[in-house]
């Protein structure tokens, strides 16, 4: 019999971790008392850890053994789409990139398990380039009903979206300046939910808006090449889209029949939408004008209504099923157990949990109860 083969040691996999727990290569080295380049020359594949080296680096950036010397499929990522501040750092953005590339391996081990909705998206091959306002309006239209919605108010964007088959994950960004992030897939799109501001309002705009760049910014390779006018106008476009989605312009003006700021509050229920967003889809149809926007504006910051809205504490956060459901669906039938699942997906058992909504410490090693049985006599 053939001795089993050492398994390799995959460079990919210690740049991808030491970016997702936010760390310089100079970092890095320092931790583990080993020399910036001796971490360089590793994630170029130049040279391979050690074994005591390598206990380091896997007890510093708390990652499974497997993690570094499995051989995932390679993953094609579209350019990602970062619903961010503007002074979002590019550390900040590779943190998250590289979580991305963590959904990416858990997703292909669920696949070949369960059986997924397909992706359900209407045709956009006849879309407009230029992307004017009317095109904008006629295809949020389409996805409503190509999707059967009708004028109706959308109660929960995230289960519509995991219903026509997008995957939706959450994720922690650990920033103030990073909302959400989706990326063209092969197969399917991803679209990332920051868990930071738990706020059922805004995570309805940030879906429509992920949506959005995924059936109009397809064709765009790589947003950093672009200038930031260009990127301005790629962002307003998903607002833009997000609003007529959320808010369908005739169904929405018929609504509107005062524009007091009471009366918003309760079309906020019935809309499940912001009040600013509201107020701004209200000025974009024209049915307020400059001056109306400027004094509602002007309201709201007096009732310091721009952090915290009325209702935003009341309604519970849209959340991603999907994930979840598959994860505990392999555990209550008895397919993997925890360590199983850990093991052989080779992601850390912190980031399964939260790329997957699950709740922390779901999958803690469980020790088998005792069996007993009762004897008749």
């Amino acid at each position: 019999m053939s001795a089993s083969k050492e398994p390799i040691f995959n460079p990919k996999r210690l740049k991808e971790a030491r970016l997702i727990r936010g760390l310089s290569i100079r970092e890095l080295a320092e931790k583990i008392g080993i020399s910036k380049q001796a971490i360089s020359q590793f994630e170029l594949g130049e040279h391979s850890p050690k074994s005591e080296t390598m206990m380091a680096i896997i007890n510093t950036l708390q990652f499974p053994k497997n993690f570094f010397f499995k051989e995932f499929k390679e993953q094609y990522l579209g350019n990602t789409f970062f619903r961010a501040n503007a002074t979002t750092t590019k550390k900040s953005k590779e943190m998250q990139l590289n979580k991305s590339m963590l959904a990416g391996y858990i997703y292909e081990y669920l696949s070949d398990y369960i059986e997924y909705p397909e992706l359900n998206l209407p045709d956009t091959s006849q879309l407009s380039t230029d992307l004017d306002s009317d095109s904008i309006e006629d295809l949020a239209i389409k996805v409503r009903e190509h999707w059967g919605i009708g004028d109706k108010p959308i109660a929960n964007i995230v289960h519509l979206l995991e219903r026509n088959g997008i995957m939706v994950f959450s994720v922690d960004t650990d920033s103030q300046k990073v909302d959400a992030f989706c990326q063209h897939r092969t197969g399917r799109p991803f679209i990332f939910l920051g868990n930071d501001k738990q706020s059922a309002f805004r995570r309805q705009f940030d879906g429509g808006h992920e949506l959005g760049h995924i059936l109009m910014h397809a064709d765009i390779d790589d947003q950093e090449i672009l200038s930031r006018e260009e990127n301005k106008i790629l962002e307003k476009q998903a607002n833009h889209f997000a609003s007529a989605l959320l808010l369908p312009a005739d169904a929405f003006a018929k609504t509107v029949t005062s524009t007091s700021l009471l009366h918003f509050v309760e079309l906020k229920k019935y809309w499940q939408v912001s009040i600013g967003a509201m107020i701004y889809r209200c000025k974009e149809m024209n049915l307020i004008d400059e001056g109306k926007y400027t004094s509602l504006q002007k309201q709201m910051s007096m009732k310091k209504m721009r952090t915290k809205e009325p209702l935003d504490d009341v309604f519970p956060l849209q959340e991603p099923v999907v994930l979840k459901k598959s994860i505990l669906m392999l555990l209550e039938n008895d397919v993997k157990n925890e360590p199983q699942l850990i093991q052989e997906i080779s992601v850390p058992q912190e980031y399964i949990e939260m790329l997957c909504n699950l709740d922390k410490g779901t999958l803690n090693f469980k020790e088998p109860e005792p069996t007993i049985k009762l004897v008749k006599r």
